[in-house]
Formats: structure tokens, sequence, C-alpha cells
């Protein structure tokens, strides 16, 4: 079996898929079971356990990411090893402190995909000259260039998190109507990004209507690029989406940015709901869509009178009837009307997986002939 052509299209390819499936392979546990178990621990002490097992599974984002984009390089089992492990030391997640290393979270998103970008570019040029001394040479190098190369590159390139974020803060000195459709917009499209929701969320302490409003924007995200990949995808993949986290479709995102426009109009439109029925949340809560139902449980604590059935009844409205009415108006709008886009841009297939199931049909025509 021959090498795979790399060109950078297709390198970029793998790095932005294997990047959405160590997220989902991460961060779905949590999403489903997080904060059930949360609230089911105090009750039934083997829910304690599940959460700290999908904690643990949603610390190892990078460890994860790195396995899954080495996994998309067809890396055998050291490389892979060694990815993982540069991901893991240049994501940002790890400090050094007195009492020794402590894991502050998922680290900086963007940051892990430069750092497995450069350690798979470095596999993938010394690999093979390496031979039979890849497990004595390997292991060093990638450790020491791919994952300091990290190391360096984190305080930089998490800056540019940050700066977002305080872009973003700046819109809560409007009145509550525009700010709450710009801050949904923004989130609308960095939910399907490789820059984290929560980090900025938390960076700038965004609560109250902005949290709201931060978290119906990626409440469109989801429902959108489920909708849209409804007629394309299976609906396993959909549903994860949804329930999970829409940054299983970053390469669609990146191929065809063009499919973030219906998610957009739906974003602002979230956006003045969420103003007018006064939705609010917390810096952590901003960041998730439907996940665990974080967003959903968070804007009732904050409403007067709490679980009320006027209240359940507004949170069904904002967070389930709308959003799924906007979300099928614009996609509609977009697509039939409009004419941006074609189901077929929402797939997560890779258009050269696609050539290669044709070619040996090609292949064998011409041999008849």
């Amino acid at each position: 079996m021959g090498r795979e052509k790399m060109t950078v299209k297709t390198f970029v390819n793998h790095v932005l898929v294997g990047h959405a499936v160590g997220i989902v392979a991460a961060l779905v546990p949590s999403a489903l079971l997080g904060e059930l178990s949360k609230a089911l621990m105090g009750r039934m002490p083997v829910f304690g356990t599940i959460y700290q097992l999908v904690t643990i599974f949603m610390l190892a984002v990078p460890l994860l990411i790195g396995a899954a984009v080495a996994y998309q390089f067809k890396m055998k089992p050291i490389p892979m090893a060694c990815v993982a492990a540069a991901s893991w030391a240049g994501s940002g997640a790890l400090k050094f402190t007195a009492n020794g290393i402590v894991v502050t979270g998922m680290g900086d998103l963007v940051n892990t995909l430069v750092t497995i970008s450069v350690t798979c570019a470095l596999v993938l040029l010394i690999g093979p000259r390496l031979k039979s001394f890849e497990p004595l040479v390997l292991p060093p190098v990638i450790c020491i260039v791919g994952g300091g190369l990290g190391v360096v590159l984190y305080p930089f390139v998490h800056n540019v998190t940050v700066g977002l974020g305080q872009v973003i803060n700046s819109f809560s000195m409007l009145q509550p109507i525009p700010m709450s459709i710009l801050i949904a917009a923004v989130f609308s499209v960095v939910m399907i990004s490789p820059i984290s929701t929560v980090a900025i969320a938390s960076a700038i302490g965004m609560s109250g209507i902005a949290s709201g409003a931060g978290n119906l924007g990626c409440v469109a995200a989801a429902v959108g690029m489920f909708i849209g990949g409804l007629r394309v995808n299976k609906i396993g993949l959909s549903l994860s989406i949804v329930l999970g986290t829409p940054k299983i479709m970053i390469a669609a995102m990146v191929r065809q940015p063009k499919i973030c426009v219906p998610i957009v109009l739906n974003a602002t439109f979230l956006g003045v709901i969420g103003a007018l029925f006064q939705i609010k949340g917390t810096p952590i809560s901003a960041g998730f869509g439907f996940s665990g139902m974080v967003g959903p449980i968070n804007a009732l604590h904050f409403m007067p009178g709490g679980a009320t059935l006027a209240n359940l009844l507004v949170i069904g409205l904002v967070y389930i009837a709308a959003p799924f009415a906007g979300g099928f108006f614009f996609e509609w709008l977009c697509r039939s009307v409009l004419h941006l886009y074609v189901s077929e841009d929402y797939s997560t297939e890779m258009a050269e997986f696609k050539k290669e199931k044709k070619e040996p049909k090609t292949k064998l025509v011409l041999e008849k002939a």
C-alpha cells in the first residue's frame, strides 16, 4: 500500500477532522452526563464517580485530539503517542507550581491545534528517515521540539483568545438588545471554531444577560449544524452535534464558511429573544449550548420564582421552539431561496475520500475500454 500523497489541503483536513473527533470523544460524555450526575451525586454516590470520570475525560481533550489527529495521518503507535504527549504539553493545560504540576483545564484549543500541526509535520518529515531508530530518537525530538514549541507559543496564542474576549466584553456597554445580538452572533461562529467559548466567557467574567446571549449563540450553532447536516450526515453524528458539540463541523466550516450565514441569522434572532425574556447565566454556562443542559438549567436558576410552570414554558420557548423554528427557516432561506450553498456543504466527509471511492470505478471502465 503506497504512502498517501500529502498536500496542504489534505494536511489541514486531517488536522481539523482529528481535532473535531478528539473534542467529541472528550466532551460528549460530560455533555450528556455531567449536569445529571452533579444533580444526583448527593443522593446516589455512584453518580459522584460518574461525574469524576466524565470530568477526567473532559480534561484529557488535548491528549485525545493529538491521538485522533495522528490516527488521521495513519501513524504507527509510537509517533501517535508522541503527538498526543506533545499536544498535552503544548496545550497550556499543565502548570508548574511549588506544589507540583496542576491540571488547570483543557488548555487553549487553538494552541493545541498549532502544536499538533507542527508536531505532525515534524513526524512526517523525519519519521520515515529514522527507520529502526524511531523508538529511540522520535520521542525525545517530538517532546523537546514539538512540545517545547507549543509551550513557547502558548502565551502569544492565548493572548488571541483573551483579546477576542475583550472585544466581546466591549459589547456589554451597549443596550441589552444590540449587545445580545452581537454576542450571540459572535459566539455562534466561535462555537464552531477551535477557540473555546468557555475560555472566552471565563476570561472576561461574562454574566447576566450577556452570558445568556452567549449561550443562545452556542445553541444557534448546534441547531444550525444539526439541521443543515440532516440531509447528508448520519443521524448519530447529527445528534452528537446538537447534544454534544458542533465543533465536529470545524472542517466543514473551514471548507465552506458560507454555511455559517443561517447560523448567524438565527443567533441574532435568538439574541433578541434572550434579551426580551431576560435570559441570564454565568461565565461557565455562557460557553455551552444544549451540552449537559448547562445553559437552560442556569437560565432557569436566575429566573424569578425558579422552576415554575411559566418559567419552564419560557425555557422551552427560548431553548427549543425558537432555535429550531429559526434554524429551519434560515436554513431554508439560505439554501432554497438565496442559493448560498448546497446540502453537501454540510458533509463531514473529506472531498479526497469521496474522490478515492470513485477512482476504482473509473479505472475499471478504462481497462474494459
